[in-house]
């Protein structure tokens, strides 16, 4: 089953992608750790890129769409999730031609509840983690807790949710009218999220 997540920033993406992944063993994809991969590859397709950034000049939609094909192509695991794989309409144009066959969670939060998440939480920038902002250490690890660069204000969660609704949300209006998207309350409680999902996914018997 190949799943594509998707939802304002803040609605519980990557914490149901990990429930997912642990009890039922989805292998879990998120784009820009995947990008981070390539860059760590020292592959010839990252120094391209970084011939483009080491000269100041903007990496061409066309390179960009090489790294995707590059993840997409990599990865043939029958049960996989894509997280912040489709968030324009480029996007949805390679990975239509690379997954032919998916199905779109859409996990739906009001705006105002999902800036308050963003505004009021931390993570840990080794695990991907995320925790109230009143805890400073993650207890699994140690690590200490951080806020995100792009968390850090209203403002700059304004800019994120305009992004999402400018460029994002009509990709989603468009895979509704195709009858691909099945949509989660993300205004629950964990368990509950996880229990409506499993349910609509029909994982649980």
């Amino acid at each position: 089953m190949k799943i594509v997540f998707t939802g304002i920033q803040g609605c519980g993406k990557w914490t149901q992608s990990r429930i997912l992944e642990q009890r039922y063993g989805f292998k879990l994809l998120e784009m820009w750790t995947e990008f981070r991969n390539i860059v760590k590859s020292g592959s010839e397709l990252w120094n391209q890129i970084k011939e483009i950034i080491d000269n100041w000049r903007q990496v061409p939609e066309e390179l960009w769409k090489k790294v995707m094909e590059e993840v997409l192509k990599t990865h043939t695991e029958e049960n996989i999730i894509y997280d912040g794989f489709l968030r324009n309409s480029w996007n949805l144009e390679v990975f239509n031609k690379f997954i032919p066959e998916y199905k779109v969670v859409l996990f739906e939060l009001d705006l105002i509840k999902a800036r308050d998440r963003l505004y009021n939480r931390v993570y840990d920038p080794e695990t991907g983690e995320t925790f109230s902002s009143d805890i400073e250490i993650n207890p699994k690890n140690g690590n200490k807790l951080i806020k995100r660069e792009d968390d850090k204000d209203i403002e700059s969660i304004k800019r994120r949710f305009n992004e999402f609704v400018e460029k994002t949300l009509p990709i989603i209006e468009r895979q509704q009218e195709q009858w691909l998207v099945i949509e989660v309350n993300a205004d629950q409680n964990i368990e509950k999220v996880t229990e409506e999902l499993e349910k609509k996914l029909w994982l649980k018997k």
